[in-house]
């Protein structure tokens, strides 16, 4: 019998931990948008968790590869990051590296980033007017009358013209384009209003007094919305007692009961003489089928029952919206929905003329809980230059607890405004390689909301967030997904709303290189010890009009070095006003001087173009620098 010595016995011992400690990277996943790719990296070994990855990119071919950002460690022995600030139509040479102490590796890839949408010339074009027929031959000169008459015949490649004129119709798609022929649903010209309401109800004469201003007609539907002439949108009273003791603090409302509809407008008086529009249908246009296209419509009045809008996107991909308003919905204005992958909505107006102008109670947790655009939906959606005003949320994303929810998804460069909760609702269950960056957000209650995420990593960039009433960024619902907050200007002028405002637990949240600046209050305002593990603070410009600069688990510190010795926190942080150039009037440029100018850390993938020695804190690069994008 062979005996091992006591060398060889311990070298075969080790041999398999040495074996699962080193890393092999395995498989590359590459998922594009436009300006942006979603990595993944699967791998094998690391079981000491001692490795860390990053990205590397570069022009397909190009001699150099750029670095890029740190990958964050995901569920399934998997590492996530993201390639930023692409060209779209571009093909990129992507690699992931893994470096392991105990043995390292790579696995590159290719990939084209989505290019920017071109409108393709119709093979046929059939045309819809208010006075024309369905019994038609849907050309120009014998247009067809209704919406859905014209989708019914359109085929991949054609497109649907329509008049402007008021159609109080609806559209469900009953097929699908392809991505190079797309089917188009277009306004031929301004003033195309399709509108949800039910003409029977315009101008009734019948309401009659029930004493208090409250006014009733027979009504033998249901429906979630009313409005007055067009801009004065009727709260949703639980009942008639509610509706005459003006309950959740509206002095107006409706509501059904016994087979009657109850108003009652703001000033009490008769809706006899007014127009009162009342949502019959539930969607505007419900797009259930994939690529197609829809811009240039106002739509108005939708929302008859709960999960209406007026564009509704189920299960459908490759569909460009743009360039359309929503005007007081039962609903939400636009909603990505189910399996809805690789959708573009851009250069949308979605607004409420009411909501905002409630008490915050009044619309939380009720029929006017709805948001200017939502994304429940799958991989690759992107939400660009629109506006939200006046809704409860602005922009909205997740609700369903499936791992792509939300996943490799863009929303950028939008304006929020005047709305009565949160501007930006990023709540997405995991939301891998979710970027949120270049939004403008200002006078609302709250800025960004991230209650919950779960996985990441989640991007929040260059973003510009001033005057909320509550707090700038908002976490709760045990958030343990890592995200990275990064050169984002903070500024309120409503005393005591601080930068960053937990309402619940919370972890592994990095912030960098952000202006916060606060009055009546700490920057950062942890009062409770919400925060859990995993976050940090470096390389941040705070300012406080207060007593106290941060407060974190409960314990105040009035000065950067107290935090620091504490904590941990701000090896690189500072102090001071950072000199915007005119917050009175929005503008919140760096004045010379600012101490946020060419004082940020640098950040391999985010922050690689800048002016000066170093990048600046904040969003926006002195000099106007290729950082910054306006809103539209």
């Amino acid at each position: 019998m062979r005996f091992l010595t006591p060398l060889a016995a311990l070298v075969l011992l080790a041999a398999p931990a040495a074996a699962q400690n080193a890393s092999t990277a395995g498989a590359i996943e590459l998922y594009p948008t436009m300006q942006a790719v979603g990595v993944r990296l699967a791998y094998t070994g690391d079981a000491n968790l001692n490795a860390t990855a990053h990205i590397e990119w570069r022009v397909q071919g190009a001699a150099t590869w750029q670095i890029g950002v740190d990958m964050t460690r995901i569920t399934n022995s998997r590492w996530a990051g993201s390639v930023l600030w692409l060209d779209p139509g571009t093909a990129y040479d992507v690699r992931a590296v893994i470096t392991d102490p105990d043995g390292g590796g790579a696995t590159a890839g290719t990939v084209r980033t989505r290019p920017e949408p071109v409108a393709t010339a119709a093979t046929r074009t059939w045309w819809v007017a208010t006075d024309g027929s369905d019994a038609a031959a849907g050309d120009a000169t014998h247009p067809l009358a209704t919406l859905q008459a014209a989708a019914n015949l359109a085929q991949p490649g054609e497109e649907i013209r329509v008049r402007p004129g008021i159609y109080y119709q609806t559209l469900d798609t009953p097929r699908a384009g392809t991505a190079a022929s797309p089917i188009t649903l277009v306004a031929d010209a301004p003033g195309v209003r399709v509108d949800g309401s039910d003409p029977a109800m315009l101008q009734r004469s019948d309401w009659q007094s029930e004493g208090g201003g409250i006014y009733s007609v027979p009504y033998a539907g249901s429906t979630l919305l009313v409005c007055a002439d067009s801009l004065q949108r009727l709260y949703h009273q639980a009942d008639l007692t509610a509706l005459q003791s003006n309950g959740n603090g509206v002095a107006q409302g409706f509501t059904i009961a016994g087979g009657r509809l109850y108003a009652k407008l703001e000033d009490g008086s008769s809706p006899n003489g007014h127009v009162m529009h009342v949502a019959r249908y539930q969607d505007g246009f419900y797009i259930q089928n994939d690529d197609w296209t829809v811009g240039g419509f106002e739509m108005r009045y939708f929302g008859s029952a709960s999960g209406g809008a007026a564009i509704h996107v189920n299960n459908a991909s490759g569909t460009w919206i743009w360039g359309n308003t929503t005007l007081a919905i039962g609903g939400k204005g636009i909603w990505l929905r189910g399996n809805s992958n690789d959708n573009l909505v851009e250069r949308n107006l979605c607004v409420d003329p009411r909501i905002s102008t409630w008490p915050w109670a009044a619309g939380k947790n009720h029929d006017e809980e709805i948001q200017g655009i939502s994304a429940y939906s799958r991989r690759g959606n992107v939400i660009r230059f629109n506006t939200c005003r006046g809704t409860f949320d602005g922009i909205d994303g997740g609700d369903t607890a499936t791992e792509n929810d939300g996943a490799d998804m863009d929303i950028h460069d939008n304006y929020v405004t005047q709305v009565a909760d949160d501007a930006l609702e990023i709540e997405l269950f995991d939301g891998i390689n979710c970027r949120v960056w270049h939004n403008r957000v200002d006078n609302v209650y709250s800025g960004f909301s991230i209650s919950p995420n779960y996985v990441g990593p989640m991007y929040v960039l260059y973003n510009v967030i001033t005057n909320y009433r509550r707090g700038g960024f908002k976490f709760s619902i045990s958030s343990t997904g890592e995200t990275w907050i990064c050169h984002n200007t903070l500024a309120s002028n409503v005393s005591g709303a601080g930068c960053v405002h937990p309402s619940g637990p919370y972890s592994n949240k990095h912030f960098r290189n952000n202006v916060m600046w606060a009055t009546g209050v700490t920057t950062v305002d942890d009062a409770a010890g919400q925060s859990g593990t995993g976050c940090d603070f470096d390389g941040d410009l705070h300012y406080a009009n207060f007593f106290v600069l941060f407060r974190w688990k409960g314990i105040d510190y009035a000065t950067l070095a107290a935090l620091h010795s504490a904590t941990g926190f701000e090896t690189n942080g500072r102090t001071g006003d950072a000199l915007f150039a005119s917050a009175v009037t929005g503008d919140y440029s760096l004045l010379a001087g600012s101490p946020a100018i060419d004082a940020a850390l640098r950040m391999p993938g985010i922050n690689d173009r800048f002016n000066g020695a170093a990048p600046d804190i904040g969003a926006i690069e002195s000099g106007g620098g290729p950082d910054v994008i306006a809103p539209a």
